[in-house]
């Protein structure tokens, strides 16, 4: 009956033309936006406890990895990846929520921001099977402005798995999965998109009825600013954005900033900036060339020339240095920015040279692993000494011979009398977290090809 139900309502909306709707005007100026983050009602452990539970689903080392696990739309890169039984990131995570609207009249909800998926989906009434939300569920059958996406438009064609309701009914239907048994489906439409006090005509978004496995309960659904044909950053032509993250456990909202006139980190002499690689293996998600890895004063770690070779091998096909928004040839040794996950995840045998390289330097009893925190690299601190108060060197990463270094605090997590690596382990790809991630502005030039990231203080930023 539900079913049913479902078939009548979108078979009495509105129906876009074949091409859609149109393509939404960019911003004119900046739009500026508050980052609350997930679960910021509780407090210290608790609050790191989760952030870290949910990361640790997040590298999609998947054995037998279904094609469209990972990027979902636009996600060429994901079926090969698949292929391989590897999905680099498991969509469907997220720990920065913003609030947007939606339809006529305005519908305000809250999403999950992610830099390593593509598509904008929310649910919508009547889901057959959803998650549980916070927000009210968005009715399509209330809004005026909302239409669906024709089945035969250049549009579906751009989701990896979608089908056609029936002959009668031409709407665009998809499946979007990630990890395991995790999967939202629905419509795809357009509707009228407000951010900020910027209103956006023709946005393309999924509109799910069916989701499992989804974003916390805080977020409706989920906003991908990812480099695929269907994120909002590429539906609006965003040629820039920047975020700047607080601490994790600081009351300070972070902030988002979409469009021109970033000048944050034009006069900071603490920056680095990186050019993106581009693959066909990966081509959504943002991909730094992980060269080296040196800890404290200790002579830096190369990768090895075996492990060049075989990164060639394995992404065979990669975009020349001079196509317009990309790198150089991808490196399978690389390092995807994500936004979505807090702890940041290391290649195996790069997390075990980082694990050897700062047991050396760290002069301190090694623990066993953190059941509460679910981190492996624990230290034991001296009694009644606090984290501060410890020699903690230096880790800093080399992308393409560019030197990123990550002090203390963006290193470790005080935990009792002990103190962990916010790093973990994965047989994939390697993912830069927001934990290391905080206290700097990361600017995205996407028409430049490059990611800028300049330290500052995300709590004074206005």
């Amino acid at each position: 009956m539900e079913l049913l139900l479902v078939l009548l309502l979108f078979l009495a909306l509105p129906v876009l033309p074949a091409r859609g709707g149109g393509i939404p005007a960019p911003p004119r100026s900046s739009v500026r936006l508050e980052l609350a983050r997930v679960d910021a009602n509780l407090t210290g452990h608790d609050l790191i406890r989760r952030a870290v539970q949910r990361s640790l689903g997040r590298p999609g080392v998947l054995a037998g990895a279904r094609p469209g696990a990972g990027t979902g739309a636009g996600g060429g890169a994901v079926r090969s990846a698949a292929d391989k039984g590897e999905a680099p990131v498991v969509a469907g995570g997220g720990e920065y929520l913003v609030k947007l609207g939606i339809g006529t009249p305005q519908h305000v909800f809250s999403a999950a921001i992610d830099t390593a998926t593509n598509l904008v989906w929310m649910q919508c009434q009547p889901c057959v099977s959803c998650y549980r939300q916070l927000d009210p569920f968005f009715n399509p059958r209330l809004s005026s402005s909302f239409a669906v996406v024709p089945c035969t438009s250049d549009t579906c064609g751009e989701l990896d798995e979608h089908r056609c309701r029936s002959e009668d009914d031409d709407a665009c239907q998809y499946t979007y999965k990630y990890s395991g048994n995790g999967e939202t489906k629905g419509t795809l439409a357009i509707e009228k998109l407000a951010i900020g006090s910027d209103v956006f005509h023709g946005v393309v978004f999924g509109c799910s009825d069916s989701s499992a496995g989804g974003p916390p309960a805080q977020a409706s659904g989920l906003a991908g600013l990812g480099r695929g044909p269907l994120s909002l950053v590429t539906q609006l032509s965003v040629r820039r954005f920047m975020y700047c993250l607080p601490p994790p456990t600081s009351a300070t909202p972070g902030k988002l900033v979409l469009g021109p006139g970033l000048d944050a980190v034009r006069n900071v002499s603490d920056k680095v900036t990186i050019t993106m690689s581009s693959s066909t293996r990966y081509p959504s998600y943002y991909y730094l060339n992980l060269d080296g890895l040196a800890v404290g004063d200790q002579t830096p770690r190369r990768v090895a020339a075996s492990r060049v070779r075989a990164a060639a091998a394995a992404s065979a096909t990669t975009t020349p240095l001079d196509t317009p928004g990309g790198g150089g040839s991808a490196n399978a040794y690389g390092m995807i920015v994500d936004v979505a996950s807090t702890i940041t995840f290391l290649e195996a045998s790069l997390y075990d040279e980082l694990a050897e390289d700062l047991e050396q330097e760290i002069r301190l009893p090694r623990a066993t692993a953190s059941r509460r925190l679910g981190l492996d690299l624990c230290f034991i601190l001296p009694e009644g000494v606090g984290m501060d108060r410890v020699y903690v060197p230096t880790v800093s990463l080399s992308f393409d011979g560019r030197w990123l270094e990550l002090e203390r605090d963006r290193l470790f997590v005080e935990d009792g009398r002990m103190m962990c690596l916010m790093v973990g382990k994965t047989n994939g790809v390697s993912i830069l977290g927001n934990f290391q991630q905080q206290n700097m502005h990361v600017l995205y030039n996407l028409r430049r090809g490059k990611i800028t990231f300049a330290k500052a203080n995300c709590e004074s930023m206005s």
